[in-house]
C-alpha cells in the first residue's frame, strides 16, 4: 500500500529538534517540546502498526520517483515493530531523564540531540535504499556524539574517542562497500538488489562486498570482537543516554544485519557461517565478561554482548523458528536492557554505589528490587516471562538447521545471565543493610517509566500468541525476499 506514513516518525522529531533548539534556555520549553514529539511519534508508530498488520507494507516513494530509482521507505512487520518498541523506550527514557538530568547537560543541546538520534533510529528503520541506511546510521551517530558529550568531563571525552574513531572506521567501509555494490548491481534500492542478485550466475563479488558490509553492522552491533569500545562509551556517558546507547543503538546494526541477509545474503553458505561464528563467539565473550565484573554498568554492558550473540544465531538460521525468535527476543531485549539501565542508574542515584557491594537496597525500595528480580527472570529466558518464548524459538530454529551446540550455547547463556544479574539483586538489594551508606531518596514518581516498561515486557511474554500474526508475517517477509520485492516494486501493489 502506497502512504506518507512511513515518513512521519522521521519527520515528527525532526521538525521539532530544530524547533527546540531556538529555546535553548528554557527548558521547560524543551522539555514539552521534546514529550510532544516523542509522545506523537509513538501514537503514529502504534497506528501504522495496525496499517502494516491490514496492508503488510506500506510504501512511500519520495517525490513520486518510482522504485528503484527514487529514494523509498517502508514499513513492514519487521520495521514497525521494532519503531514501536523503540518509541515506548524514549517515552520512558524521556520521563527518567526529566528526574535525574543535571541543568548544565539540559542547557547543552540534551533535548534537541535526543529527537536527532530518534530521526537517526527510526529512518535506519525505514529507509528502503541502502545508501539512505548509511545516511541515517550517520544522523543518529552525529546525535549520539552529541549526548555522549554532552556536559562533558574528563571520563566522557577519553571513552567518546574509541566511539568516534570506530565509527568513522566503519562507516569508511560501509560507503565504500555501498559504492562497490552500486558498481555490481546497478541500484541502491534493496528490493530491485535483491532482485538483480538472484538473477546473478556469479555471486562471487557480491557476497565479498556482503562479508564486509555485514562486518561494519557487526561493528556497529558490538559483536566479538569489534566490541570492545563499547565498554567505556556506554558506561560513561548519562544513564539517559547509556539506556538509548544500549537498548536502541545495538539494535540498528541487528536490523541491518537482518535485512541486508535476508535479503541479499540468503543463499550464501559463507556469510551463515560467518553469522554463526561471530554469534556463538559474542556469547562465550559476553558470558565471561559478564561473570568477570562487578562494575554494575559494565555487567549489564556485557548483557548486551550476550543477548545480541544470540539474536544473531538466531537470525543465521533464516528458517521460521530461528528468525520468529530473533525478532521475539529483539523486542524483549529492547525494553529490559533499557529498564536494566534504569535501574543501575537508580541505584547509583539513590546510594552512589557503581560496584557490587551489600547494600539492602529491599528494604527501603522494595519496589525497585522485585521489579529488577522480575527483569532478571524475565532476560534469563524463565518461563512465563517474556524472553522464554523468543529464546526458545531460537533453540528450536538452530536444532532444526543442525547447530546442536550452538543451540546449547544459547541455552547456557541463560544460566549465565541469570548468575550474573542475579549477583546484583543479592549485594545491592537483597543483603544487610549498610549502616554507613547515606542514602538520598528516589525523585517522586521515577519508578514510573520502569514499571511500565517490564509491564509491557511481561504483557508481551503472557500474550504472545497474540502477536503471532503479526510477527508471523514479518518472519515471511523476510524468509520469502520475492514478496517484499514485488510489493515494493510494484508488482504486486
Amino acid at each position: 500500500m502506497h502512504s506518507n506514513l512511513p515518513v512521519i516518525p522521521i519527520f515528527i522529531p525532526l521538525l521539532f529538534a530544530a524547533i527546540t533548539i531556538l529555546f535553548r534556555r528554557r527548558i521547560g520549553m524543551q522539555r514539552l517540546l521534546t514529550f510532544l514529539a516523542t509522545a506523537l511519534t509513538l501514537g503514529f508508530s502504534i497506528f501504522n502498526l495496525f496499517k502494516v498488520a491490514k496492508h503488510k507494507v506500506l510504501i512511500l516513494e519520495m517525490g513520486n520517483w518510482a522504485s528503484p530509482f527514487g529514494i523509498t521507505l517502508t514499513l513492514d512487520g519487521l520495521n514497525s515493530i521494532l519503531v514501536t518498541t523503540s518509541g515506548i523506550v524514549f517515552l520512558a527514557t524521556l520521563f527518567y531523564s526529566y528526574k535525574t538530568i543535571d541543568k548544565i547537560r539540559e542547557l547543552s543541546f540534551f533535548y534537541p540531540g535526543f529527537l536527532l538520534i530518534m530521526v537517526g533510529i527510526n529512518g535506519a528503520f525505514t529507509t528502503g535504499d541502502i545508501f539512505n541506511l548509511f545516511v541515517f546510521y550517520e544522523i543518529l551517530l552525529m546525535a549520539s556524539y552529541l549526548l555522549l558529550l554532552v556536559g562533558i568531563n574528563k571520563e566522557q571525552l577519553k571513552s567518546s574517542i574509541s566511539y568516534v574513531l570506530m565509527n568513522v572506521f566503519a562507516g569508511s567501509l560501509f560507503v565504500i562497500s555501498v559504492g562497490y555494490l552500486y558498481t555490481i548491481v546497478g541500484s541502491l534500492n534493496m528490493a530491485y538488489i535483491s532482485q538483480t542478485i538472484a538473477n546473478m550466475s556469479d555471486r562471487r563479488g557480491v557476497y565479498l562486498v556482503g562479508a564486509v558490509m555485514i562486518f561494519v553492522f557487526c561493528m556497529k552491533g558490538a559483536l566479538f570482537p569489534l566490541f570492545t569500545w563499547m565498554n567505556r562509551s556506554y558506561a560513561a556517558p548519562p544513564i539517559s543516554v547509556s539506556i538509548i546507547f544500549g537498548a536502541l543503538l545495538t539494535k540498528v546494526g541487528l536490523y541491518s544485519i537482518i535485512r541486508t541477509y535476508g535479503l541479499f545474503y540468503y543463499e550464501s553458505s559463507f556469510i551463515k557461517s560467518y553469522l554463526l561464528i561471530l554469534g556463538a563467539i559474542s556469547i562465550i565473550a559476553g558470558c565471561i565478561g559478564a561473570i568477570y565484573q562487578s562494575n554494575l554498568k559494565q555487567i549489564v554492558i556485557f548483557n548486551i554482548v550476550i543477548s545480541l550473540g544470540v539474536m544473531v544465531c538466531g537470525t543465521a538460521t533464516l528458517n521460521t523458528y530461528g528468525v520468529k525468535g530473533a525478532l521475539f527476543y529483539a523486542v524483549n531485549d529492547i525494553l529490559l536492557k533499557a529498564a536494566l539501565f534504569i535501574v543501575v542508574g537508580l541505584v547509583i542515584y539513590t546510594s552512589g554505589v557503581k560496584f557490587l557491594q551489600k547494600c539492602g537496597l529491599i528494604n527501603k525500595y522494595p519496589l525497585l528490587a522485585w521489579t529488577y528480580f522480575i527483569i532478571v527472570l524475565s532476560l534469563a529466558g524463565v518461563p512465563p516471562f517474556s524472553g522464554f518464548y523468543g529464546k526458545a524459538l531460537i533453540i528450536r530454529g538452530l536444532v532444526l538447521d543442525n547447530h546442536i551446540y550452538i543451540a546449547t550455547l544459547v541455552a547456557a547463556s541463560g544460566l549465565i545471565v541469570f548468575y550474573s544479574l542475579v549477583r546484583i539483586f543479592l549485594n545491592i538489594f537483597y543483603d544487610n543493610i549498610n549502616k554507613t551508606l547515606q542514602l538520598r531518596p528516589l525523585p517522586k514518581g521515577i519508578l514510573v517509566p520502569l514499571v511500565s516498561i517490564v509491564a509491557v515486557a511481561f504483557l508481551i511474554g503472557i500474550f504472545s500468541n497474540q502477536l503471532d500474526g503479526l510477527i508471523n508475517n514479518s518472519v515471511q517477509m523476510i524468509l520469502d525476499p520475492k514478496k517484499y520485492i514485488e510489493i515494493v516494486l510494484g508488482k504486486g501493489a
